[in-house]
Order: C-alpha cells, then sequence, then structure tokens
C-alpha cells in the first residue's frame, strides 16, 4: 500500500509530498490508493470548493481565496474540497482539507477545531463501519493524508475519497430535479439503512448537501441523468450511528397524507420523506405519483408482519414494494420477489436474481444494459441472501 503520493497545483511551480496520516489511537486500515494515482493532479479552475453559509450549495473559490483558510475562525466553519484526478484522468478523487493545521486545529474550541474533528471522525466511521458499502451508496475512502504546502497553505491536513458528484443542494435548482430522481435518493437511504446506518445528518433543510449524484459518470445520457439512472452516494459520516435496526414501515415514496415519527417508525426517514417533498402537508397539496393510499400501505405493513412474525423487517419491506408498489424503481434491482398466491397478504420469496430471473419483477436495466448494481449496494451482500428465503 503506498504510505506517499504527490499532489500537484495546476500552475505551482512544483509538486508537493503527502504522506498518510496516522490517526492518533486508531489502527485500522484504509482502502489503498489505485496504482495509477501516485500523483493527483488538481486544475486550477473548477477544483476547489466551499459550502456556502446558507444554504450550503458549492461555491468555487481560487488558489488564492484558499490559502489563507483556518485564519479566520468565525468564518471558517466549512472545510474546502478539492475536485483531483490521476496523472491520466481516469480516476477522481475528493480532498477534503483543513489548511494551515499548525495553526488550525491548535484552539480545541474553535469551528476550525470541530471542522477537523469531523473530517477525522468520517474516516474512523468509514474504516469501521461502511467498507463493504464503499463504492456502492458511499464513497471509497482512502485515508488521511498530511503534506507541508510552505507558503500557500502551510501543513494540510486532508482525506481523499472517491469524488462522487454534485450535491443535491446544488442539484435541486436544475432540471435534475425530477421525481424520479429524489426516488432515487430515497433508495439510497433506504439501502443505507437496511446497511444498518442511521446518517445522523439530516435535521437542517439543507442536509440534503450529503447526497451527491454523479452526473458524469461514464455512459450516461440526458434522458438517464432525468430518469433517475445516474450513481447515488451519502457522503459525511462523521454524526452517523452504526447497528441501526431500521423500523420504518413505509418507502420513501410520494405519500397522501402528513406522516410522524410515530407512524413512519424512523426519524431519518420522516425527515427525508419531508426534505423530499414527499409528504402531503400544507404547503406541499401534491406531492407526487401516490402510488397507493398511504394508510393501506401501513396497514398491510402491521397485517403482513404479525401473520409472519419471523420475518426481518427490511424482507417485510422489500415485499411491500413489490406487492403494492410495483410500478416504482425497487431499492435492489439484484433481487427477485414472488408470491405464493395472489392474494393480498400471500407470503413472499425472495432471492438473488440470478438464482431464479425468471420470478418476479425484473433486474432494473443500467445504462450499459447490465443490472444496475452500481447504482445501489447488492442487498444479497447486505442482508446475506444467498439462497431464495421465504419471508
Amino acid at each position: 500500500m503506498a504510505t506517499a503520493i504527490r499532489v500537484r497545483f495546476q500552475g505551482f511551480p512544483s509538486s508537493y509530498v503527502a504522506t498518510r496520516w496516522q490517526i492518533p489511537n486508531y489502527r485500522r486500515e484504509f482502502e489503498a490508493i489505485p496504482e495509477n494515482s501516485s500523483c493527483v493532479f488538481i486544475p486550477r479552475t473548477g477544483s476547489i470548493f466551499r459550502n456556502s453559509k446558507g444554504d450550503k450549495r458549492p461555491l468555487e473559490l481560487s488558489f488564492d481565496d484558499t490559502r489563507k483558510w483556518g485564519f479566520s475562525d468565525p468564518d471558517d466553519t466549512e472545510l474546502i474540497f478539492a475536485r483531483a484526478q490521476s496523472a491520466d484522468g481516469s480516476e477522481l478523487f475528493c480532498l477534503r482539507m483543513v489548511l494551515n493545521a499548525q495553526h488550525s486545529t491548535t484552539n480545541t474550541h474553535s469551528n476550525t477545531f470541530r471542522v477537523f474533528t469531523k473530517l477525522v471522525k468520517d474516516a474512523k466511521f468509514h474504516s469501521t463501519h461502511l467498507v463493504e458499502a464503499e463504492g456502492s451508496f458511499v464513497p471509497i475512502h482512502y485515508g488521511m493524508w498530511i503534506m507541508d504546502t510552505g507558503e500557500w497553505a502551510g501543513k494540510v491536513l486532508f482525506s481523499i475519497t472517491q469524488w462522487c458528484g454534485i450535491s443535491w443542494n446544488a442539484l435541486s435548482r436544475t432540471k435534475m430535479n425530477t421525481e424520479v430522481n429524489r426516488i432515487l435518493i430515497g433508495r439510497t437511504f433506504e439501502a443505507l439503512h437496511d446497511f444498518g446506518i442511521d446518517h445522523g445528518g439530516l435535521p437542517s433543510p439543507y442536509d440534503l448537501r450529503h447526497v451527491l449524484i454523479d452526473v458524469h459518470a461514464p455512459g450516461l445520457s440526458r434522458s438517464d441523468l432525468l430518469d433517475g439512472k445516474a450513481p447515488c452516494y451519502i457522503v459525511d459520516f462523521s454524526e452517523a450511528r452504526a447497528n441501526h435496526e431500521c423500523t420504518r414501515k413505509l418507502p420513501i415514496l410520494p405519500t397522501d397524507m402528513f406522516l410522524r415519527d410515530a407512524q413512519v417508525g424512523c426519524v431519518e426517514i420522516t425527515d427525508a420523506l419531508r426534505m423530499l417533498k414527499f409528504m402531503r402537508t400544507v404547503s406541499n397539496r401534491t406531492p407526487g405519483s401516490v402510488a397507493i393510499p398511504t394508510a393501506k400501505a401501513l396497514e398491510w405493513h402491521a397485517q403482513y408482519s404479525r401473520l409472519y412474525p419471523d420475518a426481518q423487517n427490511v424482507h417485510v419491506l422489500v415485499a411491500q414494494r413489490a406487492k403494492l408498489y410495483h410500478s416504482m424503481p425497487p431499492v435492489y434491482p439484484d433481487l427477485y420477489t414472488s408470491f405464493e398466491s395472489d392474494e393480498l397478504y400471500a407470503r413472499a420469496t425472495i432471492g438473488p436474481l440470478n438464482t431464479n430471473s425468471d420470478q418476479g419483477t425484473q433486474a432494473e436495466e443500467g445504462v450499459d444494459g447490465s443490472p444496475a448494481e452500481s447504482i445501489l449496494v447488492n442487498m444479497v451482500r447486505v442482508t446475506r441472501l444467498d439462497d431464495p428465503v421465504a419471508v
């Protein structure tokens, strides 16, 4: 595993050597940097950003704008992040940077120290809880690094992760804000919860900045971008909680009523329904394409759970989606769901699609014609469904 790389900023007279930074009292490993990425390049334009103070949309900065970060503590509440690429352009990375670390990490009561602390927490959470999901609906994390940039920005401490695209806070103000793309975001949050993670960062109306859509993924057409076919990721796990057993009773889809936390069964899923404008409220009277009355879906979940008490909630939810929301994109395209009969509460069987591909709903097609495993994590891995199971 590489312990040093070079970081080159366009127009700078020389590159900087970055070495792996060992998180104090922490010994877990991170993903190795790809072999073709021993040197990463940061272009002068379209590469350095910071989220705005108000609506948290990314704002582009110049190299000069960036270099003094860490010296004006009241203003430096958001870290700087850079879009970098390997020398051959085949790999894209996100460098989330704490600049002038020799100054910005010394005062434990400062905003800059809090930014530094969150960056470290996110890294630790990745290597402890997210390794199996990396590259599916969370970015690949390549660890923490440090480099001395001298007069430019002193010592720079940074994480390197997979570049995952543009935040929903920016895309929501464009033609990308379609119902199908909001359903894509909902599917991603459902997969995260099924994986046992509560993100913990949704109380603010601007926290969908943690949702990124890779609009430049290879092979995507314009219609693909509008139709929920782009890869979607969730980032920043500094406030996340592991070992979450989600007790939601509904998918993140348009509803026809206002719902409280207790009705939905999970606070974060309720927040997601609200922020994606899927919940009927006074200001949002037409939340979208409601596939089935919400009260009926809640009753189905309750009755099915009573009839089959041995079924895990994640399996009940897959069966619910197949039975009541079959016109909606599935959370797990690589699974089939079949029922013993046409009865409303007939027992479901769920299994890997390649085991019995002529049963149940067919896999959603990806942009290259293959099952869209790249869009959401394969549930077979998450729930260990190596063979079909009756749920």
